[in-house]
């Protein structure tokens, strides 16, 4: 218990009722509660949720080391997606009380991958520049991210070309994989 009560950051307030504490700290006593009996299976529901990104941290890294390390069996139920593909081994998508997917994390991501989806990041501005159809600009701090879907690799290499012509110093140009949000609101989608 001093272990779970130290790295939570929980210690010099361990005499203290934990209906004083803040919502974070209460939520870190419950992970602590659940971790407590050394479980074979864990059930944690929303386990990063008013969680400074310290705490956050620590308790994505129990997690993993719990399934990977010491191969318990780890159930989380959770809104915060990038929560469950950062740790999930296999990810199940309820909505209304169904179950519209159920799949290793990874063939869940490459079945929603579009191979003709690409962001460009360029050095500075793009203020007026002509964009393929179907792009978008953003510029943030004399940084450039255009995004958009080529149908023909022609189509790129040419705006490659009118970005070097302009001057534009290219920083990257990637494939743009989905991440689980894209696949969780393209199946919600699906099912209306």
């Amino acid at each position: 218990m001093t272990f779970l009560l130290r790295s939570l950051g929980l210690w010099e307030r361990r005499n203290e009722q934990v209906g004083g504490y803040s919502r974070g700290m209460q939520q870190k006593v419950a992970v602590a509660a659940a971790l407590i009996a050394d479980p074979p299976i864990l059930l944690l529901d929303e386990p990063t949720i008013g969680l400074d990104v310290e705490a956050a941290r620590t308790v994505k890294d129990w997690i993993a080391a719990l399934a990977r390390e010491h191969g318990k069996t780890v159930v989380l139920t959770t809104h915060q997606l990038h929560v469950a593909q950062e740790l999930c081994d296999r990810i199940a998508i309820i909505r209304e009380g169904r179950i519209v997917a159920d799949l290793p994390a990874g063939e869940l991501l490459y079945r929603f991958a579009r191979q003709d989806l690409y962001h460009i990041t360029v050095r500075g501005r793009a203020d007026g520049l002509i964009l393929p159809p179907g792009f978008r600009a953003r510029t943030e701090d004399e940084t450039t991210v255009i995004a958009g879907a080529v149908e023909d690799q022609a189509v790129l290499y040419a705006f490659l070309d009118a970005l070097r012509d302009r001057g534009l110093p290219l920083l990257s140009v990637s494939p743009v994989q989905p991440d689980l949000e894209d696949v969780f609101l393209e199946l919600i989608k699906g099912e209306r």
